[in-house]
Parts: structure tokens; C-alpha cells; sequence
């Protein structure tokens, strides 16, 4: 019994980020393109939708270093909250890509707002998932946003809370219609 425990507890304080990081392994991931930059386009211009930049930096343990070549998968629903219309299968997600961090730790995804999943009462999200060099990939806590009308009590409040570190991000509509929101996240190896 102590030696599940003692596994469990390592299980749950592997590298993690500001925030939390899930214990669990992902879903086998798409295979990696040959290049990744710290620029992911997961859709083009023409996809229906809002368009969407999230940009931010990623920082080491201390929270000021600059955590540069964190490689990311990220994957979310369309703008009607399906992940892919044949199946709908979250495994097999239409729209998704690979970033990785700069030497300033910084990135940027330029997407559309996904929509809440259809006939349910769950915020609009984009699933991250950080996949360390020598260890499984793990997801990270969501991207989320301010608004939404399915946030927790709790959720609404964090982006007054950690500013530039809430998974719940800021908004900001700029000319022509473009959504713009930054998370910075820091990572955590314990």
C-alpha cells in the first residue's frame, strides 16, 4: 500500500507547469513535422470562425528565465465544438499542431475560438500538451476564456488573480475582428 502511494506521489510531481500539469499520459500523438518553429498556424484564414493569436513565454522554476525549446502539441474542437466531422473523436482532432519554444521562451499560436462541445455545459478550451525529451508527454492545463459562459466561479476570477499566467485568458478584439490573448506559463520540475 505505501509503495502505491509513494508511486502515485512521484507519478503526480513529475515535470509540471504553473498551474497544474495531469498525471496522465496522452493519446499517442500525430507524428512530429520535420521543422517546428515557435509559430504554429493550425488552421487558415478561410477556416469559419473567430481568428485567434495566443502568444506568450514560457518560463523555467524560477519564473524569470526564459525556458527556450519546450516542444508543445496543441489540438482543440472547430469553431461548432467537434473535433473532426467524421467521427468527432477527440483522438483524432482536425484541427492541432507542433510549437516549440524560442530562446526567449516565447511562442504563438494563430487558430480560431473553438466552440464549446455541442449539448454540453463545457467551456471552450485548447489542449495542451508538452512533450518532454526524456519522458511521456502530459497534458498542461487548458487554454480557456475569459467570458465564457460555462466558467467556474473560481475561473472567472483568475485572470484579475495571475494576470499573464491564468489558463483563463484575457480577450482582446482588435481591427478586422482578430482575438487576441497571452499566457505565459511556468515550468515546473520537481
Amino acid at each position: 500500500m505505501k509503495l502505491q502511494t509513494i508511486l502515485l506521489s512521484s507519478l503526480l510531481l513529475q515535470a509540471v507547469v504553473a498551474g497544474k500539469l495531469l498525471a496522465q499520459e496522452v493519446f499517442p500523438l500525430p507524428e512530429r513535422p520535420k521543422t517546428i518553429t515557435s509559430s504554429a498556424t493550425l488552421v487558415s484564414e478561410k477556416e469559419p470562425g473567430e481568428q485567434l493569436i495566443i502568444n506568450g513565454t514560457f518560463y523555467s522554476r524560477d519564473g524569470k528565465t526564459p525556458a527556450a525549446g519546450v516542444l508543445l502539441y496543441v489540438y482543440q474542437t472547430d469553431a461548432t465544438g467537434v473535433y473532426n466531422s467524421d467521427d468527432g473523436s477527440w483522438q483524432r482532432p482536425r484541427i492541432n499542431g507542433w510549437f516549440r519554444t524560442d530562446k526567449n521562451g516565447r511562442y504563438e499560436i494563430r487558430t480560431i475560438k473553438p466552440g464549446s462541445y455541442p449539448n454540453r455545459r463545457q467551456s471552450a478550451h485548447i489542449h495542451l500538451v508538452i512533450v518532454p525529451e526524456n519522458g511521456p508527454a502530459r497534458w498542461l492545463d487548458d487554454f480557456l476564456f475569459e467570458g465564457d459562459p460555462f466558467l467556474s466561479s473560481d475561473d472567472q476570477q483568475r485572470p484579475s488573480r495571475d494576470g499573464s499566467f491564468s489558463y483563463v485568458m484575457k480577450l482582446r478584439k482588435e481591427k478586422g475582428g482578430l482575438l487576441r490573448c497571452e499566457r505565459d506559463i511556468i515550468l515546473d520540475a520537481r
